[in-house]
């Protein structure tokens, strides 16, 4: 069959398209594998992975940490930029502009949280350190205590009563990261004499500081057994 030339045009550039085109195929195109984990482009296919700043989303890499933005994850752990918080919603964890001290609170998983040392009053975020601390109220003393549950200090704090005394101690900016506040307001750093015994070094005495018998015992398992560990901890020093 012998085609008019109209015809025939459309057929030509139909023809070049597809010689142009170099076997397109139809659908979303997927990046180079070198690309893998770039704005986006796939996941990296290892670890579903993206490159600082991204985050992997249904399979692509976008942006995130903004506001509205996935939540950005780092070895399991979330976060977004700034005070931005991550909260889970029905599009998944997006980073929404609430849970800051003035701020709303956010609404995650249906619950109304705020950052640390905030908590949700009435749809807004307040200081915990300014509901608990109270400049007219009794003196409590708060011991501090590191990770390993060794003593550390003893900071005083005014209350309207001891568990806001504690609550005051651990929002009010006086805790390095790692410490926390010993459970039991007024107790003091007491020295324990303790006879340790590792298969290297044998038997000897050491000493903590700690506001009780568990936290010492804690206190020099973890700092006074080396990386091996004791054989035996006692209280006292060791006898012959």
């Amino acid at each position: 069959m012998k085609l008019n030339s109209p015809m025939r045009w459309l057929v030509m550039v139909f023809l070049a398209f597809l010689a142009g085109c170099g076997g397109c195929q139809t659908g979303s195109s997927t990046c180079d594998s070198s690309r893998h984990g770039t704005q986006g482009c796939e996941c990296r296919t290892s670890s579903a992975s993206c490159n600082a700043g991204l985050a992997c989303n249904s399979g692509k890499c976008e942006p995130c940490g903004g506001e509205g933005a996935v939540c950005c994850v780092n070895a399991a752990v979330t976060s977004c930029n700034g005070s931005l918080m991550c909260v889970m919603g029905s599009n998944g964890e997006r980073c929404r502009n609430c849970g800051d001290v003035g701020e709303a609170c956010c609404v995650s998983s249906g619950n109304q949280v705020c950052n640390p040392g905030g908590v949700c009053v009435s749809g807004n975020c307040q200081s915990v350190a300014a509901l608990t601390c109270d400049d007219t109220g009794a003196l409590y003393a708060v011991g501090i205590q590191d990770a390993n549950l060794c003593a550390l200090r003893v900071v005083e704090v005014r209350a309207r009563s001891a568990a806001d005394a504690l609550d005051c101690a651990t929002n009010s900016g006086m805790l390095a990261p790692g410490e926390r506040v010993f459970e039991v307001p007024g107790t003091p750093i007491t020295d324990y004499e303790m006879c340790v015994e590792t298969e290297g070094e044998g038997r000897r005495t050491t000493s903590v500081r700690a506001f009780g018998d568990f936290e010492a015992m804690r206190c020099t398992r973890w700092t006074r057994c080396g990386d091996v560990g004791c054989t035996s901890v006692a209280y006292g020093a060791c006898t012959p």
